[in-house]
Parts: structure tokens; sequence; C-alpha cells
């Protein structure tokens, strides 16, 4: 019995994980307002009836798919190494999250956008920017320059989505510049 109860749970966690990547693909492609039931149920390939049975509301999806886009970007940040790799690894780790993701990207900003209006969501911007300022804080402990660094990684997202001119190397430049390390790149 135990295997069977693995297998549902499995099955329940894939059918969850599929319905956050069609929600994030709805938002990204036709925007906020496009998320219905019918619509997630579609992009998922499940039964619309799915979108309710693991999120009680509509509500809970949007606010699921944010907190999984926070959890996953910040679980990365956290895990990057300290010293003297950490300024490199945060460049190449904001640029691949962005690069070939731009309906994802799309739904995260719109996904941030919405948090900035609901107080209930609020929280999760806040988290977000708690963890850039960790990360920022690895890497100087300035705190103008953490502020700057918290600037710039969440303009970055902005700019992921309406050009390719940062990549790795300009935006470890730009890194390096706020916080004053003027190491040249390899």
């Amino acid at each position: 019995m135990p295997e069977r109860v693995d297998g549902r749970r499995r099955r329940g966690d894939r059918r969850r994980r599929t319905l956050l990547d069609a929600t994030l693909q709805v938002i990204g492609r036709d925007g906020l307002a496009a998320v219905t039931q019918r619509a997630v149920a579609a992009e998922a390939e499940l039964p619309p009836s799915a979108v309710y049975y693991y999120f009680p509301t509509l509500d809970d999806l949007v606010t699921a798919a944010l907190v999984d886009v926070n959890d996953r970007f910040l679980a990365e940040l956290a895990a990057l190494p300290d010293g003297d790799d950490a300024l490199r690894a945060i460049a190449v780790a904001t640029v691949e999250s962005t690069r070939g993701r731009r309906v994802e990207v799309l739904a995260e900003l719109e996904l941030w956008m919405l948090a900035t209006r609901r107080e209930t969501l609020r929280g999760e911007v806040d988290r977000w920017n708690a963890g850039l300022r960790d990360a920022a804080a690895r890497l100087t402990d300035d705190p103008c320059a953490i502020d700057a660094l918290v600037a710039v990684l969440n303009g970055y997202y902005w700019q992921a989505v309406t050009s390719s001119r940062f990549g790795v190397e300009q935006l470890e430049a730009i890194l390096r510049h706020v916080t004053g390390d003027r190491r040249t790149q390899d």
C-alpha cells in the first residue's frame, strides 16, 4: 500500500507542477486576465476539474504560481558560491533564469505587479527583495551598494523581456561597478 500512495502523490505533484507551468504560460502569453479554469486546463492538457482539484480558487492558483517562481529562483541564489566566484555566479544565474524564457519572465513580472497591488501578496515581493538583498550582501557590506545591486537585478528582469543586450559579461561588469570591484573578467 505505501508504494501506491507514493505513486499517487508523485502523480499529484506532477499534475500540480504542470498546472503551475501552464498558468505561467497563459499569463506570459495572454496576460493575467486570461487565467481561467478552462484556459489553464487546456494549456496543461488536463481536464478543467483538475484546476480546482489542486487549487481551490484561481486566486490560490495565481498565488501558488508566484510563490513557486520565487521559491525556485531564491533557492538558486542561496545555493550560489561565496567568495571570488559569487559575483559571476549571480550574473550567470540571473541571465540563465531569463534566457529563452521570455513568456515565463513576462508572467513573473505580471505576478510581481499583481503582488504590489494586493496586500495579501505583498509579502512575496518583500521575500523576493530580501533574497536579492541576501545575495547582494555576499558581495559587499556597503548598504548603498546592496540597495543598488537589488535595483540592478530587479531592473535586469525588465530589460530581459525587451532586449538581449545584457548578457552575463555585461551584467557582471555592472555588478562589479556597483560593488566597486574593478577586477576584469577572465
